[in-house]
C-alpha cells in the first residue's frame, strides 16, 4: 500500500495528462435513448467514440454475457443476443475461459472458476484486484477497487458505492448484470491524476496503464442515469492511445462520476445493431483483425426478449407494481415481469391470464438460460398464497426448478406444469413490506429431458392468508390506531373487549341518554363489576331508555340494555340465558354469583328483544 503523502502527490500534482482535448466531431441518436458521439483529441492525437445510455428512457435494459464456454467477438454476441449496443468487458484468460474480475449475464452469476473471486487464482497478481458495475431492479449499484478501498483516506475518508469497505463482496441477489474492471479512473468526482503518467506511482495497481494503448472504459454520472461506453483507438499512425491518466481525464471531461478501466488493447470494439463497428477493431488488435474475447456488456432499446417498455435501471423510477395488503396479479405483460436469455427461444401466445402469455423449452443444463421473474414490491408484510396460472397445452414440463424469494430467503420447489389450467397453488409465504422479491421459473434440469418440453409464465398471484388492515374485520392486533377502517365502529358493542367505538374505553357503559358517558355504580347494594353497558335498578316496572317491557311474574326490569340484580339470583354462567328472581327469563352477564345486591346481572327479557335493543340505541325504531 502507498504511504498518505505519495498518494496525496499522485492525486494531486498537476498532471501532465491535463493537456488533453476533446473535439466533437459527430453527433447522433442511432435509438432512443442512446447517443453515439465521436470526437478528435489531441496530446494523444486519436479517435474516441462515447455511447451515452439514458438509463431512465423508455425501454432501456443493460445486460452482459452469461457464462460462457469460449470466446466471442463483440459483434457477434450481440447479434445472437440482439441487443442495440455492445462493447467488450472485463478482462480475461482462458482454458478455462475467466475473466479477472465478478461477473453476471441474463441474471445468473458466472461460477466462481471463470471468475477472479476463485481462491484458485489467489496467486494472480489480479486476484479479488477488481470494482464493478452491476446494473438491478430500478438501480445502478457500484463497489470501487481493492486499491481504492486500501486507500480511502485519499479520497476524502469516507467512500459511499456497494460495501464500501469490504474488498470483493458479493453483488446484490437481483443483480440482472454486472461488469467488472480495474483500475479505477474517477472515484466518486476525483479522477486519478498522477505527476507522470508513466511515473511508476502512477496507477500502482495496474503498470500496464503506463503506456498508451487502445482503451475501453465504462462510466456513471452522479444522478445514476447516463452510462458510458466509451472506447479510444491506437497503434495506427492516426490512433495513438491513450495513458491511463489520459483517459481519467478523458472519462472526467465526459461526465463521468465514478469510472473503469476494462480490457482494452486489441479487445477494444464498441458495436452498434445498425451498423456494426463504430472504431477500427483491426486496427487495435495491430491489424490481426476482430478479436474474440470473454465477456461483454449490452444495451437494449426496445425492451429486448420479454422485458416490456419500462426502463429497468433508472434509480428514479417507482416500484414496477405495488401490491396492497390483500394481494394482487403479477401478469407478463406488466412491469414486473421480465424474461432473460436468448430471444430467439422466447415465444408470445394469446390467450391465458390478461389475453397473452410467454414460454419456452426446457433443457438440460447446469444454469439457466431462459428464465423468468416476476418482481413481488409489497406495501404490507404478511403471509401470501402464492400461485401461478397454466394454459394446459403449453404447461408441459413436469420439474420445473421454480424459486420463491420472500423476505430475504430462497424457498426452492420442482414445479409440475403437465397439463394445468387456470389458477394452481405454488404455497403458502412470509414475505417482507418492499421489493427484492420475486417468483422466478428456470429452463435448466439437471437430468435428461425430452423434446418440446414447455415451461409457461403467464402470470403470479398472491393472495393474503389471515387478517390485516382493510379486511372489514378488527382483529386482536388492530385497534382504533393502526386501523381505523376495520376498528372504528358506530356504537360500542357489550362485553367483547374491544374498544369498539374508539373513544379509548373498553366496554364502557352508555348513559340512559345516550350521551355516551360512563354510568356510575346504580347496582343494588353491591358493587357492580359487570362489562355490560349499562347496570339494572331492581323493580316492577317498565325498564327506562331501552329496557322494555317488565319481565313476566314479577321478573325485574333493565336500564339501557343492562339487567338488574336477580332477586334470587342463580348461579348461572355470564352471558348465559337461564331463570331470575322470581322466574323471569333473560340473559344473564357477569360473575355467576349474583343475588341480590351480587355482582351478577340478569336480563329479564326474551334473548329475541336484545337485537331490538342495539338498533333502538343506533337511533332505529324497534318494529
Amino acid at each position: 500500500m502507498l504511504t498518505l503523502p505519495l498518494l496525496v502527490a499522485i492525486l494531486a500534482a498537476t498532471p501532465t495528462a491535463s493537456a488533453l482535448t476533446l473535439t466533437l466531431s459527430a453527433t447522433e441518436t442511432p435509438y432512443p435513448g442512446v447517443t453515439l458521439k465521436q470526437y478528435r483529441t489531441s496530446s494523444p492525437t486519436t479517435d474516441v467514440w462515447v455511447a451515452e445510455v439514458n438509463l431512465c428512457a423508455a425501454q432501456i435494459h443493460v445486460d452482459a454475457t452469461r457464462a460462457p464456454d469460449a470466446t466471442q467477438s463483440t459483434g457477434g454476441w450481440g447479434g445472437d443476443w440482439e441487443v442495440s449496443v455492445a462493447m467488450n468487458a472485463d478482462f480475461y484468460r482462458t482454458s478455462p475461459v475467466r475473466v479477472y474480475g465478478d461477473a453476471v449475464g441474463a441474471g445468473v452469476r458466472w461460477p466462481s472458476l471463470q471468475t477472479g473471486t476463485d481462491s484458485s487464482y489467489s496467486a494472480e497478481w489480479y486476484y479479488r484486484d477488481y470494482g464493478w458495475f452491476a446494473f438491478g431492479p430500478d438501480r445502478v449499484d457500484y463497489t470501487h477497487t481493492k486499491w481504492v478501498k486500501d486507500n480511502a483516506a485519499s479520497f476524502g475518508g469516507a467512500l459511499g458505492g456497494f460495501a464500501p469497505t469490504t474488498v470483493a463482496p458479493t453483488p446484490p441477489n437481483d443483480t440482472i448484470a454486472l461488469v467488472s474492471g480495474f483500475p479505477a479512473l474517477v472515484v466518486e468526482g476525483a479522477p486519478i491524476s498522477c505527476s507522470s503518467p508513466t511515473a511508476s506511482s502512477c496507477f500502482p495497481d495496474r503498470s500496464d496503464m503506463r503506456d498508451r494503448h487502445p482503451r475501453s472504459a465504462i462510466g456513471l454520472t452522479a444522478d445514476q442515469q447516463t452510462l458510458l461506453l466509451v472506447v479510444v483507438d491506437g497503434r495506427t499512425s492516426r490512433a495513438s492511445g491513450m495513458y491511463g491518466a489520459e483517459l481519467a481525464d478523458l472519462m472526467h471531461q465526459l461526465g463521468a462520476w465514478q469510472a473503469l478501466n476494462v480490457d482494452g488493447g486489441g479487445s477494444t470494439q464498441l458495436w452498434l445493431a445498425d451498423r456494426g463497428y463504430v472504431n477500427n477493431v483491426s486496427g487495435n488488435n495491430s491489424g490481426a483483425g476482430t478479436r474474440s474475447v470473454a465477456n461483454h456488456i449490452g444495451v437494449y432499446t426496445d425492451g429486448g426478449p420479454a422485458r416490456g417498455a419500462r426502463a429497468g435501471h433508472c434509480e428514479t423510477a417507482p416500484v414496477c407494481q405495488l401490491i396492497g395488503p390483500g394481494g394482487d396479479v403479477l401478469d407478463d405483460a406488466g412491469a414486473c415481469f421480465q424474461g432473460f436469455g436468448g430471444p430467439a427461444y422466447w415465444r408470445t401466445e394469446s390467450g391465458g391470464h390478461g389475453g397473452s402469455f410467454r414460454w419456452t423449452n426446457a433443457f438440460n443444463s447446469t444454469s439457466p438460460d431462459n428464465w423468468s421473474w416476476f418482481r413481488v414490491h409489497l406495501e404490507e408484510a404478511g403471509e401470501y398464497l402464492v400461485e401461478w396460472h397454466g394454459v394446459a397445452e403449453y404447461a408441459i414440463f413436469d420439474e420445473v426448478r421454480t424459486v420463491v424469494r420472500a423476505a430475504g430467503t430462497d424457498h426452492t420447489t420442482t414445479l409440475d406444469m403437465g397439463g394445468r389450467d387456470g389458477w394452481q397453488a405454488l404455497g403458502t409465504y412470509t414475505f417482507a413490506a418492499g421489493g427484492d422479491q420475486y417468483v422466478a421459473f428456470y429452463d435448466d434440469h439437471a437430468g435428461s429431458v425430452p423434446s418440446n418440453q414447455h415451461i409457461i409464465s403467464d402470470a403470479v398471484r398472491l393472495t393474503r392468508v389471515g387478517p390485516w388492515c382493510g379486511d372489514g374485520a378488527c382483529d386482536a392486533a388492530e385497534g382504533c390506531a393502526a386501523c381505523p377502517g376495520d376498528c372504528t365502529g358506530p356504537e360500542e358493542l357489550p362485553a367483547n373487549g374491544v374498544d369498539d367505538d374508539c373513544d379509548g374505553v373498553i366496554d364502557e357503559r352508555l348513559r340512559p341518554d345516550d350521551s355516551g358517558g360512563p354510568l356510575p355504580d346504580s347496582g343494588g347494594g353491591g358493587a357492580d363489576s359487570t362489562t355490560d353497558e349499562g347496570s339494572g335498578a331492581e323493580g316492577t316496572g317498565a325498564g327506562s331508555d331501552a329496557g322494555g317491557d317488565a319481565a313476566a311474574d314479577g321478573g325485574t326490569s333493565s336500564s339501557d340494555e343492562g339487567g338488574a340484580a336477580g332477586a334470587a339470583g342463580d348461579a348461572s354462567p355470564a352471558q348465559d340465558t337461564g331463570s331470575t328472581g322470581s322466574g323471569g327469563k333473560g340473559l344473564r352477564i357477569g360473575a355467576p354469583d349474583g343475588g341480590c345486591g351480587g355482582v351478577g346481572l340478569s336480563l329479564a327479557l326474551p334473548a329475541l328483544v336484545l337485537p331490538l335493543l342495539r338498533r333502538r340505541r343506533s337511533g332505529a325504531s324497534p318494529r
